[in-house]
Parts: C-alpha cells; structure tokens; sequence
C-alpha cells in the first residue's frame, strides 16, 4: 500500500510480473478493507499516508486477532535509524526503505515470506532474476 499511485502501480506490476498475488490499496482505510478480503501472506505499507498514517494502521491491524499475525513491512522513503525504530516499535515486522533496485526488493519480500508464511513461500515459482529498471 502507498499513497502515490505510480510507487502503488510499479511496484504492484513488478510483483505480479513474478509471480505474486497482489492487492492494493491507496489508504489505510482500503488496506483494511483488503485485508478483510484477501486475508494476505504479507502487507507491504508506507509510514506516511493520508487520512490515517501507516503507524495507525499497523496498530490497528495488530489488535486484531485475525490480521496479527499478517506480517506488515514497512516500505517507505522515511529511512533513519529514529524511523526505523518507531516503526518497529508501532508493530511493524520488518522495515523496507525506497528506492530500491528490483532484485533486492524481489530477494528481500521472498525471504519475508519465507520468514512468516513458510508454507505460502514454497508455493512460490519466482524467478531467480528478475530485469526491471531502478525503482524510486
């Protein structure tokens, strides 16, 4: 989830290019609602974001006893180390900054899953690389 729809479109594509199933979401208030639907293996979520703010939603979905143990990375051009610990100590699993190249995001998000959903993960039929310019 991202609030700039181009970050949310390239991303999301990359994703899919590989192999993932992917749902988007603008705000904090569809995230909920796809995750209500979706029930996803991982979320992928910026720290800054209208209406309610990345650290409100990891919470909220942390409370619930159906969405806790969804693992929420935050993904964000917030990058300092203050940032980063907030973000930890608000809930979220794992702390992705951007830009970021490709290959290192697709590695990072396969070894995420790994981490959290071992059974999903095996499931997956990624590539090893993947060719796709800079993302910023």
């Amino acid at each position: 989830m991202d609030d700039d729809p181009q970050v949310l479109e390239v991303f999301s594509a990359l994703l899919q290019e590989v192999g993932y199933e992917v749902e988007s979401a603008e705000n904090a208030l569809a995230a909920m609602a796809a995750v209500v639907r979706a029930a996803p293996d991982l979320i992928l979520a910026d720290i800054r974001m209208p209406i309610v703010g990345g650290m409100d939603l990891v919470r909220e979905l942390k409370s619930h006893i159906d969405s806790r143990r969804i693992p929420v990375v935050a993904f964000t051009g917030c990058d300092s180390p203050g940032m980063r610990e907030l973000a930890l100590k608000a809930g979220y699993d794992d702390y992705l900054p951007k830009p970021t190249d490709p290959g290192p995001f697709l590695d990072r998000i396969e070894r995420l899953l790994h981490q959290f959903a071992p059974e999903q993960a095996s499931k997956s039929t990624r590539p090893r690389q993947a060719k796709a310019p800079p993302l910023h």
